[in-house]
């Protein structure tokens, strides 16, 4: 089957407020970004724990090495350097937001420095529920995403999981990666030559909606779904 490369569905939207990803298909972190970066021609503010910007991950899936310029790093190597960034970022959100430049907000392994052994008692989950209030209340403010990830999904990252307005799944499948929303779902897949794979989902909501009124009821005689 052919389609026209702008008719093919390859990544969500990005809606404003805490977006949570959940992914196990490498680049789906780039991807996210460097997309929302090129749909607004904006910027991205990417609050790093420490290792997560890699410019070689971004640079494999941006069509130019300009749109990086668009991406501001900042990295905080322990969970001190990481709360005092989020104030940073923040308050650099706001002046973006305020002359229209900003684009989105990256936390991945938001949790993660939280988890240090040199942190006394609860407060590394302390410091990480008011991480997570300060973003979630800039994403209000400017009505900008905030994508984050999680190092683990356990009781100390709930936090991130509760804040989240959206869930965004990705896993990689035999056909590529496969994103997965409450409003989105990835059902083709590019291949050579402007072709295209199809999922059989992708069918099926074809035929349902071209099917006549009635044509989907049941009717005696009718092949078993669990034939």
């Amino acid at each position: 089957m052919y389609m026209e490369p702008q008719l093919i569905p390859e990544l969500p939207d990005l809606e404003p407020g805490i977006q949570l990803l959940d992914a196990d298909a490498s680049g789906a972190l780039p991807a996210l970004v460097v997309d929302q970066v090129l749909r607004d021609g904006q910027r991205a503010l990417w609050i790093d724990a420490g290792r997560e910007a890699r410019t070689r991950r971004l640079a494999d899936v941006a069509p130019s090495q300009r749109v990086l310029e668009r991406i501001d790093v900042g990295r905080g190597f322990t969970a001190f350097q990481h709360y005092a960034l989020v104030d940073v970022i923040t308050s650099q959100a706001r002046r973006l937001a305020a002359e229209d430049e900003l684009g989105v907000i990256v936390a991945p392994a938001l949790d993660a420095r939280y988890r240090e052994d040199n942190l006394r008692g609860d407060e590394g989950e302390r410091m990480l529920v008011r991480a997570v209030a300060r973003l979630a209340g800039v994403a209000r403010e400017v009505d900008v995403p905030v994508l984050v990830t999680r190092a683990r999904d356990d009781a100390l990252s709930a936090p991130i999981a509760n804040a989240a307005a959206d869930t965004l799944r990705c896993e990689q499948t035999a056909m590529g990666p496969r994103f997965v929303t409450d409003e989105f779902e990835t059902l083709v897949y590019p291949v050579e030559d402007g072709l295209v794979q199809t999922t059989l989902a992708y069918w099926r909501r074809i035929l349902e909606a071209r099917a006549p009124e009635g044509a989907l009821e049941p009717v005696d005689g009718a092949i078993s779904s669990e034939a």
